[in-house]
């Protein structure tokens, strides 16, 4: 067999829940900052909306969960039509959209009266990376020094439910 069609067999395109490979970049401890994933919901209007979050954490292979801040259109998207893509690129050949249903688990944190944690029910995960190349970098998120407390108390306690 070939070596084109042996990768070919090894290459998925659908899958139920996140695999294993996907599951370990997204499934961070210790407070470590996930790379950062973008987030894509539905505006009133039904239009598409998108935008960057570093605090998508895989909790199992069918679950995500998520801090947003409730004064963010992500939050209030996501509180009215739970309906929710979240891409995410990452070294060396992860790129996968996946699909599913949020709905709000914390209103109000405890670190952050403003913020909010979410949880997605994982329905789809499709396999959006090419076979022509790699990709060279993720986008990463540094918090600034004044925001390492915030970062540190958020962080831990969604790794704490």
């Amino acid at each position: 067999m070939s070596n084109q069609k042996s990768q070919t067999r090894k290459r998925w395109r659908r899958a139920s829940e996140i695999p294993p490979e996907v599951f370990m970049v997204l499934h961070k401890s210790n407070r470590a900052i996930n790379p950062v994933t973008i987030v894509a919901t539905v505006d009133p209007d039904g239009a598409p909306h998108t935008a960057p979050f570093g605090s998508v954490r895989a909790v199992t292979p069918r679950l995500l969960r998520m801090i947003s801040l409730r004064y963010h259109d992500t939050f209030a998207n996501l509180s009215r039509d739970g309906r929710v893509v979240v891409a995410l690129v990452a070294p060396p050949d992860i790129a996968v959209s996946i699909r599913g249903r949020a709905r709000v688990v914390r209103e109000q944190m405890n670190a952050d009266e403003n913020a909010a944690i979410l949880e997605i029910d994982v329905e789809e995960v499709k396999n959006d990376m090419v076979r022509t190349g790699d990709i060279g970098s993720a986008i990463t998120f540094f918090p600034k020094d004044e925001a390492l407390d915030w970062f540190e108390a958020i962080l831990g306690e969604v790794e704490g439910m």
